[in-house]
């Protein structure tokens, strides 16, 4: 998901708010994880009747992994990128914070969408460093985001007399 926010169109900021697509919401998730748990524990039932003495014991088991499992799904949805455009900078933060910001010369940073093994990366490179950003993101998503930033980043390096509307003729 993207969400672009321009605070005033005459500061010049621009932010890009990159997250990855949710499927359910939390409700939905936890009734999915409640629902695949009872019946994960209504055939321990069944089994146990038919003669299957262990079979609670492991559905326990089971039902305590998938639950787990939804809960490691829901935080990886957590993460997130902003990316803030400013005349001086280009600045990346990651939540939560895993290395925390990164800030390039917005005048030098070029973006690439370059092949990978199962789906196109997006590239920010300055000086030589390459920095993946919305890994996250689906293919077409990607692509959005790399036009806009090249727009924007275009736009940026324009003179400034060509940067506002207002005076082109």
């Amino acid at each position: 998901m993207i969400s672009i926010n321009t605070p005033s169109p005459s500061s010049g900021v621009q932010v890009l708010w990159l997250r990855p697509n949710r499927a359910l919401s939390l409700r939905g998730l936890r009734w999915a994880a409640g629902l695949l748990a009872g019946y994960i524990m209504l055939v321990a039932l069944v089994s146990s009747l038919a003669g299957n003495a262990y079979a609670p014991f492991f559905a326990l088991i089971d039902a305590a992994v998938v639950v787990l499992a939804f809960a490691a799904v829901w935080r990886a949805g957590e993460r997130a990128e902003r990316i803030t455009l400013t005349d001086d900078a280009l600045e990346i933060v990651r939540f939560p914070a895993q290395r925390g910001r990164v800030q390039l010369q917005p005048y030098w940073v070029r973006v690439r969408l370059q092949p990978g093994h199962a789906h196109p990366r997006l590239t920010l490179v300055s000086h030589g460093r390459a920095l993946e950003i919305g890994a996250f993101l689906g293919e077409e998503e990607r692509q959005v985001v790399c036009k806009q930033l090249e727009d924007s980043l275009a736009r940026l390096r324009l003179p400034a007399h060509q940067q506002d509307p207002r005076t082109s003729p």
